[in-house]
């Protein structure tokens, strides 16, 4: 979606488009062998990729904040509306607003990322039914092995409570 939104943006031209979907290709196939070879690693490895990506959109908005970026500024340039949609940005959203989504985006892969990396194989996937909070995802670079299965526990005692909530009500119905 981040790919998408930028492209929209600066609507490149065919020439860079195939530069785009080739190192995409390229990544694509190493990044298959490499998840294959080791998960583990390959987690860790887009965790790291996540961070940097956090500290270029920080970056970013400082950059912004000092007025160095002047076509993005306030008015300059409109934001998307595929990323109006995809982020519920309200329609007055400024490009300011969409890098600290994007930005949000990234931590959120980021801490996601690094917690996988941390799981061992029989290891219940932490993710599976909801996501940390962005407040949390915002704040760690990743899930200790412990907080983990502590998150993943946590998550499906609120999946059960509803399942035993839906099935009262059904039974209410039923009355």
């Amino acid at each position: 979606m981040h790919l998408m939104t930028f492209m929209k943006i600066y609507n490149p031209g065919w020439f860079f488009r195939m530069m785009v979907l080739a190192t995409q290709g390229v990544f694509y196939n190493g990044f298959f062998l490499a998840y294959l070879i080791s998960p583990s690693a390959a987690h860790r490895f887009v965790g790291y990729l996540e961070e940097e990506a956090v500290v270029t959109y920080t970056q970013i908005v400082d950059e912004m904040d000092r007025g160095h970026i002047p076509e993005w500024a306030p008015g300059a340039r409109e934001v998307p509306q595929i990323a109006k949609d995809y982020w519920r940005l309200s329609d007055s959203a400024t490009m300011k607003d969409l890098i600290l989504a994007v930005r949000a985006d990234e931590s959120n892969h980021r801490c996601t990322n690094h917690t996988l990396a941390a799981l061992h194989p029989e290891d219940v996937n932490p993710f599976g039914f909801k996501h940390a909070s962005p407040f949390m995802a915002g704040t760690t670079t990743g899930l200790s092995r412990e907080e983990s299965i502590a998150w993943a526990k946590k998550v499906e005692e609120e999946v059960r409570a509803g399942l035993r909530q839906e099935e009262k009500k059904e039974k209410e119905e039923k009355k």
